[in-house]
């Protein structure tokens, strides 16, 4: 049964006072400039041969690529989105928000396409770049995010940059499918009648500032979700945690839940997508150790490493993920759209290719999830103890020069032994396949006829499969 934490004496006051959250926020905010300073013009050592030899003795690559965006990954089973609600690029969108214009975003532009542009432009320049490599070329990058932050803030209302361009949180909103934390409506009658809004309501108000003899006007807007959700009907995974609603519900109807698990709908056009560039990713990322594998799953002879990366990071993906659908279209196109098993769903009969893609996609974030998390977790255990370093030399320079040619500083040490680790990462694995097997049930309810359940579990245990090979013969040397 799931735990009301907005009942729970010790939580309630930290979710009901704003001032925690700000605090925390406020906190984010000074770390992350702090990050940016000891970063900004730093990438090389003169005199180093070596092209990047601050990656992980400089505290802004280090915190930033390291312990933040690998810790990140292993919380949402966790705490799921809590990340968005004290995240300092949404705080700034949500402080330039208030004294912004506040008009809709153009739906002309096509928010998933400008979404997915962004992802691959930042993706690629991280590749091509070195980005997080480099702590200045890190410095740079978020500058810019918190430059766009503040100005889609400013311009356009229900935070565009935390919904469509931020892809931390279309990751978050994938992964949080499997996490505890939820809002919710105690009493979904309650809300029924309830005509108040003042969940999803903002309100606006005129402000009056006097300089220099001159004086100016300008309508702030407060209180409301942020990203325009209502919380009886929302889709949880969207849901950023911002205790908003539930701070302003009149009738305390609402609260934040944990053990419950978010039910989120069909896969946005934009989710989709991602998810099969970030299979791709974690595809490329295990399969680095293992260079004949890589060449010999290409179908190709002699295939370039451009070529490789192509199959494993984007085509073998999609082939995989979209197999369900495109065999359920199939099958659906040669019956006439008829129904040819008992079980199938009548939401199934009319139901084209993507938009059934869009929910059969939904079990393989559950292996995707697994591997990413047993990525992270061999990234942390390799590189955490750095921090030890970091007090004595946040800028990593002198660090590095102990460690590679004074030679009076030792590499930090792992924190789990590597038998362990191996284990614990498979394990990771095998939680997040366990997990999607759950989700199937309900999500392949739409694909018509046996031979597209059956290409669907061909494909969803393809993956997992793969996953574990790779896994197996990183962590299982010689074995």
């Amino acid at each position: 049964m799931a735990l009301n934490l907005y009942k729970a004496k010790i939580t309630k006051p930290l979710i009901k006072n704003p001032i925690y959250q700000r605090t925390v926020q406020g906190f984010a905010i000074l770390s992350l400039i702090y990050l940016l300073t000891i970063a900004w013009g730093r990438e090389a050592i003169p005199g180093i041969p070596d092209r990047w030899p601050l990656i992980y003795t400089n505290a802004t690559t280090l915190i930033f690529w390291v312990i933040w965006f690998m810790g990140l990954v292993l919380t949402v089973p966790l705490l799921g989105r809590l990340w968005c609600s004290i995240c300092p690029l949404g705080y700034i969108t949500e402080r330039f928000a208030k004294m912004g214009r506040a008009a809709p975003w153009p739906r002309s532009w096509g928010g998933w396409l400008g979404m997915i542009i962004i992802f691959l432009a930042g993706m690629g320049g991280a590749l091509s770049w070195n980005v997080h490599k480099s702590p200045h070329a890190t410095a740079i990058l978020v500058g810019i995010a918190a430059l766009f932050a503040a100005l889609s803030g400013f311009l356009w209302r229900g935070a565009p940059f935390c919904k469509l361009f931020c892809p931390v949180g279309v990751v978050l909103s994938l992964y949080s499918r499997f996490s505890p934390v939820k809002v919710a409506a105690i009493n979904p009658e309650l809300c029924k009648t309830c005509n108040n809004g003042a969940c999803v309501r903002r309100e606006t108000s005129w402000r009056r500032w006097s300089i220099s003899g001159r004086v100016f006007h300008r309508k702030l807007s407060t209180g409301g979700c942020p990203v325009g959700l209502y919380p009886p009907k929302m889709d949880a995974t969207r849901c950023q945690l911002c205790m908003e609603c539930i701070r302003r519900c009149p009738s305390e109807n609402l609260g934040l839940f944990y053990g419950a698990r978010p039910l989120g709908g069909k896969l946005s056009t934009a989710a989709l997508i991602l998810l099969v560039l970030l299979t791709g990713l974690v595809t490329l990322a295990l399969a680095r150790t293992w260079p004949a594998f890589s060449i010999n799953i290409t179908p190709s002879v002699n295939p370039s490493q451009r070529l490789t990366y192509l199959w494993l990071g984007l085509v073998l993906p999609a082939v995989i993920i979209f197999a369900p659908a495109f065999i359920g279209a199939l099958t659906k196109t040669l019956s006439g759209s008829e129904v040819t098993s008992p079980n199938d769903s009548k939401a199934a009969v009319g139901e084209g290719f993507w938009s059934m893609a869009r929910t059969s996609a939904i079990p393989f974030i559950g292996p995707l999830f697994g591997g990413h998390m047993a990525l992270a977790l061999v990234k942390l255990n390799a590189k955490a103890l750095y921090l030890t370093y970091l007090p004595y030399d946040p800028t990593g320079a002198e660090t590095y020069l102990a460690i590679h040619v004074a030679d009076t500083l030792p590499l930090p040490d792992m924190i789990l032994h590597l038998y362990i680790l191996r284990w614990v990462a498979l394990s990771l694995l095998g939680c997040g396949v366990i997990a999607g097997v759950f989700e199937m049930r309900s999500s392949w309810r739409s694909l018509p006829g046996n031979i597209s359940r059956f290409f669907g579990l061909s494909s969803y245990f393809s993956i997992s499969i793969l996953f574990a090979a790779l896994l197996q013969h990183w962590l299982f040397p010689g074995r």
